[in-house]
């Protein structure tokens, strides 16, 4: 079978197994309407199945002290999760003796299989121990009780438990509520889905008044041991309620319950956990299952992982083959669970895509590694081996006339980085000798005076001289022609010249002109002063500051760069890391300067020094600060392009003419796209500034020839230069630096997982919410990572050598 007959029968493989990806395998389930009952409180148990079920309701085994009874004699369909049709029996739960009760498995017949319930357990106390609140709705008083409730008072850290929030209130206020809102809630240390009304409600006679109850069933997780909470939460009901303003009225009103907060304690898992154990907590059943049993050599399959039971099913992991040796093992997908979630019991199915390396004849068994908390121990499961047939691959047949195919472009076989560069500066220069902008001032200067000279030719007759400037030169005339005599009113006339026709803030040579008439004529006792000779430089400097050119020049050219003084540094970090001591390296390169002034080069030699340490999170983050500052660097993109393929980061994808583009730097591509534009705006201005048969006029022609061609290949080269600020703008970017970084659904570890995050990939970082962040990825995949686990590209203070854990030495790098 030919590579590209391996390729599409992957994607073929691939799409099959997420086309089939279904619901999680339907199961017989049980579940109660509350676990928390008082006493004499009614709640109604549901025994849900799978399909149409059988017409005689199952036997519910006798409980002591508890009473059981059917509400129908048949199943009653209802509306499931997508669009399906389940099934249910409803029974009526009632008991009158306080303590811990269990409903024992439930066994139904379905298709000619057994199929059994998870036991049920629930708890009756004494409705003296309620907590009453009081508050006034449209005039009344109200008087309530709503608690959190839990039925294990002291969980394991990561392990899913049933909970509830109960509600107690008067009937007759429950007739009229419209909407039984959903409480919004504080966590602290847990993950918890949201509370949902359940749709059956309770009565119950408390202190001689009927009150209806309704719980709010979930599902919690604690994330971490100790003492860990839940709450206060406020919960929303709206009613429609009569009140008397002169006249009966029915109002739509509002009305908060109080939920008081609840402590508790979580404990660690024990120690001795077996070898591939990660987080799995419950009493769980394993099975796999492939309907590809008999494929091609090199043909991928896709395997059914099938996980029952109760437990933290949503946040498992897939379990793995015991033996993967001679496969190639693909990423596992879970199919995602809907109202479901909220349930403890359920199955999960992992659709895992392997395919084998060499000739095999069986699926070896996978395992999963778990904790049963009502045992108190660790457990493993493991599947059988599912028989396999691999038949010999065909070949395809060559074509048997006509040219040859042409082969596929070569693609970069690199299996390791660039060497480090060894540049002249490791600073960028303080100034450059001639600023970018200058050829654009030079390009208007010489625009603006051919439209001058096209002014001056066609408007030069109806010019007359400046009327301000004359002006001036009469009142500097009336200024020289001040009495000898008089040096005090020379001063003052001097100075209220500069004042009048030179402007609030005069040029320096002129200031002491200003000093001088200050101290001497603004005094009570004017002291005599003889001028003589300065006279005569107050003037000449006067007439030179109102005929004096702009010197632009002088204002244009700037210093010449400063020499780099940083050649000791360079040199003692190359030697740092040609003897392998790449930390000190990375030290000496941060340390030649200020960060803002480190060449692409220096930053460049720092992602090659982090990769050597073994982080390619790092160095691909350096790689991109390295381009950051110079998007043309081509050693940087070269060694990104190989981590991001070795490490299957998630990064912006671009078709390759956009690389062919970045081989220029991106101020060529504007410096062209501008010269043509100035190209065009001077040959045009050429024209009306000359005569008629000027030589110059056979030079604009060429240029109104080639300008346009020059902007055209520049416009397009800088609009479609890449540019990663196009995903996101460079202040929010952000590289995956850590390995094996997983991104979940909330800001907890215990949350689903979404997808993982190699080192390297590119993000952007929507919003930080204390030790997590919230990013998405150019794939518009969003999720919560840890904010330790990434690095911002530009940084917001110069950044401190990374801390890379270096990896224990093996026999490649030993």
């Amino acid at each position: 079978m030919t590579a590209w007959n391996h390729r599409f029968a992957t994607i073929a493989a691939l799409a099959a197994c997420l086309c089939t990806a279904r619901p999680a395998a339907a199961q017989l389930t049980a579940q109660l309407t509350s676990r928390h009952l008082a006493r004499g409180e009614q709640a109604f148990l549901e025994i849900i199945l799978p399909g149409r079920p059988p017409d005689a309701m199952p036997v519910l085994p006798a409980v002591q002290d508890v009473a059981i009874r059917p509400t129908v004699p048949s199943a009653i369909p209802r509306q499931a999760s997508g669009r399906r049709v389940e099934y249910f029996y409803q029974y009526v739960i009632e008991s009158y003796a306080l303590g811990r009760h269990t409903i024992p498995p439930v066994e139904v017949v379905i298709n000619g299989t057994k199929s059994r319930t998870e036991p049920l357990e629930f708890v009756v106390f004494n409705p003296d121990e309620l907590q009453w609140d009081e508050l006034t709705v449209a005039g009344r008083t109200l008087r309530y009780a709503a608690d959190f409730h839990l039925i294990n008072k002291r969980p394991y850290e990561g392990e899913t438990i049933p909970t509830e929030i109960k509600v107690f209130i008067p009937k007759d206020f429950a007739t009229t509520v419209q909407d039984w809102g959903v409480p919004e809630f504080e966590r602290d240390g847990v993950a918890c889905w949201r509370f949902e009304p359940a749709t059956m409600r309770g009565q119950l006679n408390v202190l001689g008044r009927p009150y209806v109850t309704l719980a709010y069933p979930s599902t919690l997780t604690p994330t971490r041991s100790g003492k860990v909470a839940i709450g206060p939460a406020k919960l929303r009901l709206t009613s429609t309620q009569i009140v008397v303003d002169g006249f009966l009225q029915r109002v739509i009103a509002e009305t908060f319950l109080n939920i008081s907060k609840l402590e508790f304690e979580t404990s660690p898992l024990p120690p001795g956990a077996p070898a591939g154990f990660d987080n799995a907590i419950g009493s769980f059943t394993l099975r796999a299952s492939s309907s590809e049993t008999e494929v091609r050599e090199g043909d991928p399959i896709a395997v059914d992982i099938i996980v029952t039971g109760s437990g933290n099913l949503d946040t498992l992991r897939p379990p793995r083959l015991e033996d993967p040796k001679g496969w190639k093992i693909y990423e596992a997908t879970a199919t995602q669970r809907g109202d479901e979630r909220r349930r403890l019991s359920g199955s999960v199915i992992f659709q895992q895509l392997i395919k084998p390396l060499e000739l095999q004849t069986s699926i070896p068994p996978f395992r999963l590694a778990y904790f049963e908390p009502t045992l108190k121990q660790y457990r493993t499961l493991t599947t059988a081996p599912v028989p396999l047939k691999i038949l010999p691959a065909t070949h395809s047949a060559a074509p048997p006339s006509g040219p040859p195919q042409a082969l596929p472009l070569p693609i970069e076989r690199m299996t390791d980085i660039l060497t480090i560069l060894r540049p002249a500066q490791l600073l960028l220069p303080a100034r450059s000798a001639w600023p970018p902008w200058l050829w654009h001032v030079l390009a208007a200067l010489l625009a603006l005076g051919l439209l001058a000279k096209t002014l001056w030719r066609h408007l030069s007759p109806r010019l007359h001289k400046d009327p301000i400037k004359v002006a001036e030169l009469r009142a500097l005339k009336e200024l020289s022609r001040t009495p000898a005599d008089n040096d005090t009113l020379f001063l003052k006339n001097a100075g209220a010249f500069i004042e009048r026709w030179l402007g609030s803030h005069p040029s320096p040579d002129l200031h002491p002109i200003l000093t001088e008439r200050d101290a001497v004529c603004f005094l009570a006792e004017n002291p005599k002063t003889s001028l003589g000779k300065r006279r005569h430089e107050i003037l000449r400097t006067l007439r030179k500051a109102i005929t004096a050119g702009v010197m632009l020049a002088a204002a244009l050219l700037p210093g010449l760069p400063r020499a780099d003084a940083a050649e000791a540094p360079a040199n003692q970090a190359i030697a740092a890391y040609d003897s392998a001591n790449y930390d000190e390296a990375i030290k000496l390169w941060l340390a030649a300067g200020d960060y803002a002034q480190l060449s692409p080069a220096v930053l460049y030699n720092i992602g090659n020094a982090c990769y050597r340490l073994g982080s390619p999170g790092h160095a691909a983050l350096y790689y991109r600060r390295a381009l950051a500052r110079d998007p043309s660097h081509e050693e940087s993109r070269q060694n990104l392009r190989f981590i991001e393929r070795k490490c299957g980061a998630l990064t912006v994808q671009r078709p390759e003419y956009q690389y062919a583009l970045a081989r220029l730097p991106l101020a060529l591509w504007q410096s062209a796209a501008w010269a043509g534009a100035w190209l065009c705006t001077i040959a045009l201005l050429i024209f009306p500034a000359t005569r008629s048969g000027a030589p110059v006029r056979i030079g604009a022609i060429g240029a109104l020839v080639a300008a346009p061609l020059l902007a055209a290949v520049g416009v397009l080269g800088w609009h479609y230069y890449p540019d990663d600020a196009e995903f996101a703008p460079f202040a929010s970017q952000a590289v995956i630096i850590a390995d094996k970084v997983v991104v979940h659904s909330d800001a907890a570890r215990t949350s689903p997982e979404i997808i993982d995050a190699p080192p390297g990939s590119l993000c952007e970082i929507i919003r930080l919410s204390g030790d997590w962040a919230y990013i998405a990825f150019a794939t518009k995949t969003r999720g919560w990572v840890p904010a330790n686990t990434l690095d911002m590209v530009i940084p917001t203070a110069p950044p401190a050598p990374p801390k890379i854990r270096k990896p224990l030495a093996n026999e490649r790098t030993a």
